[in-house]
């Protein structure tokens, strides 16, 4: 989820994986090998800063290594898919989890291109529910997660107090939060569907209570062909969507309206709130003022806070290029990225709660709420991270951009969403 393109399906990309393979090439061959009298590894990184901030730390402890990070914001997959069929690709990988694209644990592991991490010394501590999206069908583990991501609301709360409104913990409460923002001259949730991975946000939360809670094994029923996205809780959830907009809940044109201008509406106050990725609480306070208090709360879809899920995904994970001629070193960087320390000052930096903190305690609000759904077991996976076809997600994209165009009804997208779960089977 965390790039802006569009999959490709897998048989168009593995039409193209040679030809790109050779295109890109050059990208990792002319990294050289040592670097003033030190070892060089090179890291396959999919924007940010959190990694970055790790890495004195790391080569203060090794002064013989030096890490080079191989940074792709814009175009991940494009890029690391192709080196990794061509071999030439980083020594350490980004791995996304699941298997909902081209370099996921699942379908790049399935093809061999991780090295097996299943004896690693921190492998026995790695979540049950992060070793499954980092797995391959055969439970081979193929990455170490950094942060265990979540979906909710993320509120201006400064902006909420001075309005007189406050954060919903139910459906009916969100509703209303649309309209006293209205009349206070505000938006209540920014929405910037201009940037296609922003529209999966809002049905992800909904979803969560709405099917995934209820129905933890609805993602084995599709397969199993005995339930859709047609005739269930889908159906519900994007009729909530719509709802939304009706109700006046978000800015003007969202499909016209870049998310990075959401970030700046709700630093200035304007917008109230924005529903995405936990790790946004950051982003948007990095650059807010200095007075910005941001809470973060799960996103309610009914009127009972006890139905109210949670949905979580392994954050940013990292695994090791099984072509690399740098494995030793590579271990040696994923010991150190497993380590309770590095993983809490991964997860400060990052916005979101550490994947692995051991026994040290976590003091984040984001980690907090993490914590108190876990705890009450009310927590399902993004389902994306499960789908069996890079093409049920972009078919989501496509099908919220054409709700909110008028050009597709809740029927039309979800009979596209089945179409390409279908596929896979």
């Amino acid at each position: 989820m965390s790039s802006t393109t569009k999959c490709s399906t897998l048989r168009t990309l593995g039409a193209a994986l040679t030809m790109a393979a050779a295109l890109t090439a050059c990208s990792t061959a002319n990294t050289p090998s040592t670097e003033g009298g030190k070892q060089i590894l090179t890291v396959a990184a999919n924007g940010g800063t959190a990694l970055k901030s790790l890495l004195p730390a790391f080569e203060k402890q090794n002064p013989d290594i030096k890490v080079v990070v191989k940074d792709y914001p814009q175009n991940y997959r494009e890029v690391i898919g192709p080196q990794l069929a061509g071999g030439n690709a980083p020594d350490v990988i980004q791995v996304p989890p699941g298997g909902g694209n081209n370099v996921s644990a699942k379908l790049a592991g399935k093809r061999g291109y991780y090295a097996d991490l299943s004896d690693a010394p921190w492998a026995s501590e790695v979540p049950a529910s992060a070793r499954e999206q980092l797995s391959t069908d055969d439970g081979t583990l193929v990455g170490v997660p950094m942060t265990l991501s979540s979906i909710g609301g993320i509120y201006n709360q400064g902006a909420l107090d001075k309005a007189g409104l406050s954060v919903p913990q139910t459906w009916s409460q969100v509703l209303k939060l649309c309209a006293d923002a209205r009349k206070a001259g505000k938006t209540a949730y920014g929405l910037g569907l201009s940037d296609t991975w922003t529209t999966q946000m809002i049905p992800y939360a909904l979803t969560s209570s709405l099917v995934y809670g209820p129905k933890p094994k609805f993602i084995d029923q599709q397969l199993a062909d005995k339930a859709s996205f047609a005739k269930s809780g889908w159906s519900t959830a994007l009729d909530k969507y719509l709802q939304m907009e009706r109700a006046g809940c978000f800015n003007k044109s969202p499909n016209g309206t870049p998310y990075s201008q959401v970030q700046d509406a709700i630093r200035a106050g304007d917008t109230l709130a924005t529903v995405s990725v936990a790790a946004e609480t950051g982003s948007i306070a990095s650059t807010g003022p200095k007075d910005l208090k941001l809470t973060y709360a799960a996103f309610p879809a009914t009127d009972d806070p006890k139905q109210t899920f949670l949905p979580t995904s392994v954050g940013p994970a990292y695994g090791i290029n099984a072509k690399s001629s740098h494995k030793d070193l590579a271990q040696k960087f994923l010991k150190f990225l497993a380590k309770p320390k590095t993983q809490l000052a991964h997860a400060k930096a990052f916005g979101d709660a550490a994947a692995m903190p051991g026994d040290l305690p976590q003091d984040s609000e984001v980690a907090k709420v993490v914590e108190h759904f876990t705890t009450v077991k009310r927590t399902t996976t993004w389902p994306d991270r499960l789908w069996p076809s890079t093409t049920t997600q972009p078919a989501l994209f496509d099908g919220v951009q054409g709700l909110f165009s008028k050009q597709d009804s809740v029927g039309d997208v979800l009979s596209n969403m089945d179409g390409a779960f279908q596929q896979a089977r």
